[in-house]
């Protein structure tokens, strides 16, 4: 989001380990929201949610949204 924000190319890298296996795994997503995974062979199912940023009038999008 700081990249939208800023209008600057910003990616962020997670790294997480899959819920069913364990493996690790590290998912990176840039600021127009795309994302991908470093690891070969690994197909996450990624909730990102589509929030109106000009309506939001919460204080943070984790209590709000």
């Amino acid at each position: 989001m700081q990249g939208r924000l800023r209008n600057e190319r910003l990616d962020v890298e997670i790294a997480t380990s899959c819920a069913h296996c364990g493996r690790a795994m590290h998912l990176i997503v840039d600021e127009q929201l795309h994302w991908r995974v470093a690891e070969r062979g690994a197909d996450p199912h990624l909730f990102l949610p589509h929030i109106d940023w000009a309506a939001f009038q919460g204080r943070n999008i984790i209590g709000d949204y």
